[in-house]
């Protein structure tokens, strides 16, 4: 039996389509039937993937970057941020100029304040297209942003200051949260801030040692930069024919893109199906 563990976007969906090609769905049915277990590994919390759950059959979810771990339906690993480590990010858009975006179990929350949106001209249409995306996958979290509910890991935008004028102090941010978090660049000012002791890496192996299985027996399917971490623990990466150049230190099987079947054609020639 060996365990594989999926990223989501740019993965097992087809970011243009929003949708899983009928080729990956095959794949997974097949290689369920030969006894493996097939694993999402995301980045989006539960809250955030309840779209993409009613879309495939599964055996568990990584949710969060590892901050929550669902197997046959039931919860094996839960993380939440203390209520007071929520308002200091809440706090930290205003400190720092930062769009933040909370990320729990419920599902997303972002609230700019108007200040911030006039300060920052490139704050409006990235909240605004985020906010779209997310309502799309049925991830908004309905309740008060200053209200009482729980996150476990959050994401931030910034603005380098060239057009405003008014630069994100992201010195300033890591300095605050660079040693509870593990900060990943995604490139373009965006951040993805995961609690230190989690990531996609520390899912994998937490969800290996509950099946009783080795690293050589897992197989990470991944294209972005926050897939590293799954890449350092698994015996066996596969990177998307689109990917992020810093997951080939690894060595990975290099695959098709997702809307050309990367996923049925990698998982064929690695005999898994």
């Amino acid at each position: 039996m060996n365990a594989l563990f999926f990223d989501v976007d740019g993965t097992l969906i087809d970011e243009v389509t929003h949708k899983i090609p009928e080729s990956a769905q095959e794949a997974l049915r097949k290689t369920r039937e030969k006894g493996n277990k097939v694993f999402i590994n995301s980045g989006r919390t539960s809250g955030m993937l309840k779209r993409i759950m009613s879309m495939v059959e599964v055996d568990g979810f990584l949710c969060g970057c590892g901050t929550e771990l669902i197997y046959e339906g039931e919860p094996i690993y839960y993380h939440k941020l203390t209520e007071e480590m929520k308002r200091s990010i809440q706090a930290a858009s205003e400190q720092y100029g930062i769009l933040v975006h909370l990320e729990g179990r419920n599902g997303w929350h972002s609230h700019p304040s108007e200040k911030l949106l006039r300060e920052h001209p490139s704050y409006p249409a990235l909240y605004e297209h985020l906010r779209h995306f997310i309502e799309l996958e049925q991830g908004l979290d309905p309740s008060p942003y200053d209200g009482d509910y729980e996150i476990s890991k959050f994401c931030i935008e910034t603005d380098d200051g060239k057009e405003s004028g008014h630069p994100s102090d992201m010195e300033g941010f890591r300095k605050e949260f660079g040693r509870a978090f593990n900060i990943i660049d995604r490139g373009h000012g965006f951040y993805e801030c995961v609690p230190a002791g989690h990531g996609k890496g520390a899912a994998v192996d937490r969800t290996l040692s509950y099946l009783h299985l080795t690293r050589d027996e897992a197989y990470g399917f991944g294209d972005s930069s926050n897939d590293e971490e799954m890449f350092q623990v698994v015996g066996h990466p596969v990177a998307m024919g689109q990917h992020d150049p810093i997951l080939e230190s690894y060595h990975p099987f290099i695959t098709k893109r997702v809307e050309e079947d990367g996923i049925y054609y990698a998982m064929e020639r690695l005999g898994l199906l």
